[in-house]
């Protein structure tokens, strides 16, 4: 492992970033996490003691967490002095995990694109003016990797390296984009969202082209993420606002149609593929991005969910019963290589969200 590293952390209040945060921390690192208020701080506190992060970690180790509030993550200005707000520990690898989700917001271009993409790319140029920084490390999704519309083809493969060659409208082009959603109608969300994820990649991609940074540049590139969501492990009132919710509503559905793909990653290697990623021995390929798709075990189908479900979670009312589609699946093997993930199999993900929601009084 890397000696210790003043890492800068965006969206650490998140599902996901919530476990980045705690693994970093662990890991002895030392954490510089942006807030757009300073009312999360308590929030990610919390979320860290539930991860087994002493909530005394500022006052015993003072300088291993420090905050910056950064209210427009899109302001290239801000993001500078946020990445400068430490001068004792000069940041050397910048996580960005920060993203619009699904159902924030109505409309595409405000609520989606722009802020996916604006975000990305004004951390990229601020990060490029900092010469300490040595990687940046960017949480994209296989969504940027795939056809708007792919989770629908069934047995859909996803490999890197395919988003230059994916067909989407101009980020400008508001009539283009209103084509496309207004038959989906205003709850068009996760089309709008994988939509915004291919633009933000895409943006990426020519950003580094464009301009060639001293910093070595990774996306990862998850599956759907599942596993233990440390808010509600901090406070047992939030419901599943993450994809847990939408794997539980699917096994609950009286439709046959599961709301979510069976193509799964666990929260904790999602965790430390970016841990591992500050180690990676890079290549060059993508115009100095390197890309890793996440995904446990491919080729697990909900009728193997569902089967698992039943057996060992007999009190859970499993109501959907297929036929269901064949799942898309990830080409793993450069995660496999270059990271060293063992990756944590469909039990031990499934059995974590169900574990937490039986506990809690959830099912």
């Amino acid at each position: 492992m890397t000696q210790p590293s003043t890492i800068f952390i965006t969206g650490g209040t998140g599902f996901i970033g919530a476990h980045v945060v705690a693994q970093t921390l662990k890991a002895g690192h030392r954490a510089l996490l942006s807030v757009r208020r300073e009312a999360q701080i308590p929030q990610l506190r919390s979320r860290l003691a539930a991860a087994g992060v002493s909530p005394e970690l500022e006052l015993e180790h003072p300088s291993q967490l420090s905050f910056a509030i950064l209210p427009d993550i899109t302001d290239q200005d801000s993001l500078r002095s946020a990445l400068l707000s430490n001068p004792h520990h000069p940041v050397d690898f910048v996580f960005h995990i920060a993203s619009p989700m699904p159902g924030k917001g109505t409309d595409f271009s405000t609520d989606y694109a722009r802020p996916a993409v604006a975000g990305t790319t004004a951390l990229l140029a601020a990060a490029a003016s900092i010469p300490s920084i040595k990687r940046v490390i960017i949480v994209s999704s296989a969504l940027a990797l795939m056809p708007l519309g792919g989770l629908s083809t069934p047995g859909l493969r996803v490999t890197e390296g395919a988003n230059p060659s994916l067909s989407v409208p101009a980020i400008d082009d508001d009539e283009g984009w209103d084509g496309i959603f207004r038959p989906l109608g205003d709850g068009a969300h996760g089309a709008k969202y994988s939509a915004s994820k291919i633009l933000a990649h895409r943006a990426t991609l020519t950003w580094a082209q464009e301009h060639k940074p001293k910093f070595k540049l990774v996306t990862l590139h998850p599956a759907f993420v599942l596993g233990r969501d440390l808010a509600q492990a901090a406070d047992k009132e939030q419901g599943m606002a993450t994809v847990n919710g939408g794997f539980v509503a699917s096994l609950k559905a009286a439709e046959k149609k599961p709301h979510i793909p069976s193509s799964f990653v666990d929260v904790r290697d999602v965790a430390l593929a970016h841990l591992r990623s500050i180690d990676a021995k890079l290549g060059e390929e993508g115009g100095g991005v390197t890309e890793y798709l996440l995904e446990s075990k491919p080729g697990v189908t909900w009728k193997d969910v569902v089967g698992f479900v039943k057996d060992k979670y007999p009190q859970v009312d499993v109501k959907l019963t297929g036929p269901f589609d064949e799942p898309f699946s990830s080409d793993t093997s450069r995660a496999e290589k270059d990271l060293g993930i063992k990756w944590h199999g469909m039990q031990e993900i499934v059995g974590s969200v169900l574990d937490q929601q039986i506990a809690l009084g959830k099912l």
